[in-house]
């Protein structure tokens, strides 16, 4: 099971992997002369026949990664459109898109004050500074060891951080692979799925604490495990939303905080227009609903009167807000 050909080989990889996204060169194609002898290949007299010569493209040079945009459209599996009625869509993070790290900071920023002031965290959590870039989308949380994962399709663990820190190839392989006939599930309760962007504050505030429990001096923090500081950094994220620490000061300033995307209101309504049934589903209630869709359906942030025509609603069949998803799905009382 060991795929590795030098035990070191992926981990070194992955420290010296080019982190931000560059373009791809210029000249990432180059046209090939199918006359030049010294191109010719086996095809190119079909090529030549069929009116080709010289109009094909070679790849020169792949680029080290892809740059993607917002416009990329990916598809693991074919679906008919015109077989669906009906089309629903989440708003924070999903019709809302929101600037980063200013969103995230007001997460982070007040997660931090909740742990120090009502939890009794150390008073240096409250120096922590928050980093977007370094996370991911993707990732696993192992909250159990303090780990941080990258996984393949086979659920082989590619990478391992513990904290900020990276684990050697023979760690890791102890820790995830310790079995050739054996696949790790990563189903238990303590593995977490980071598959939203709201995650990417949980997972720079639990490294930062795993980090201060290690090599810190204390006793605070080396009486908690590392699964109990984990639930409570998701708990002080969590009461966030909650609590008005973000969605207030959102309202307040929603061109600081929220993106207007041009496409968005067309996009609603080509499926209207179509007799697709178009619903919205948000855990946000409504006075931040209302805030944050009138700012994008009319691209600024309006005056009470106009706010309160609410004139977004005519892109919707059905909204509702306040929907404690995923929760309602198991919890009878909801």
């Amino acid at each position: 099971y060991d795929v590795d050909s030098d035990e070191d080989s992926e981990q070194h990889l992955a420290d010296h992997a080019d982190h931000p996204l560059t373009s791809p060169p210029a000249a990432e194609y180059q046209l090939v002369d199918s006359t030049n002898g010294e191109d010719k290949g086996r095809y190119d007299e079909v090529i030549d026949a069929v009116g080709l010569g010289g109009k094909l493209r070679q790849v020169n040079k792949l680029p080290k990664k892809r740059v993607l945009d917002q416009n990329s459209v990916f598809c693991n599996r074919e679906l008919k459109l015109s077989g669906i009625r009906a089309i629903g869509f989440d708003m924070d993070y999903t019709l809302a898109q929101y600037q980063q790290p200013a969103f995230d900071i007001l997460a982070f920023d007040g997660a931090k004050e909740k742990l120090v002031k009502a939890l009794g965290y150390p008073e240096e959590v409250l120096d922590f500074e928050y980093d977007h870039e370094h996370w991911a989308r993707g990732l696993i949380i192992d909250t159990q060891r303090g780990n941080f994962l990258k996984i393949d399709r086979h659920k082989y663990v590619r990478v391992a951080y513990h904290g900020f820190d990276p684990i050697s190839s023979t760690t890791r392989k102890f820790i995830y692979s310790r079995t050739f006939n054996v696949v790790p599930s990563f189903s238990e309760n303590h593995f977490v799925n980071m598959d939203t962007l709201f995650q990417l504050v949980d997972a720079h505030l639990f490294a930062s604490l795993v980090e201060m429990k290690d090599k810190g001096n204390h006793e605070f923090l080396d009486l908690k495990t590392y699964e109990e500081i984990y639930r409570q950094v998701r708990e002080c994220v969590d009461l966030c939303h909650r609590d008005g620490v973000i969605k207030d000061e959102v309202a307040r300033n929603p061109e600081k905080y929220i993106v207007i995307d041009k496409g968005l209101i067309p996009m609603l309504q080509g499926y209207r227009n179509a007799g697709v049934k178009v619903f919205l589903l948000t855990n946000s209630y409504w006075e931040y609903t209302s805030v944050a869709m009138n700012y994008l359906f009319h691209e600024k942030k309006v005056e009470d009167e106009l706010k309160k025509k609410n004139e977004w609603l005519d892109l919707f069949d059905l909204v509702v807000v306040g929907s404690c998803k995923p929760a309602y799905m198991v919890d009878p009382y909801l």
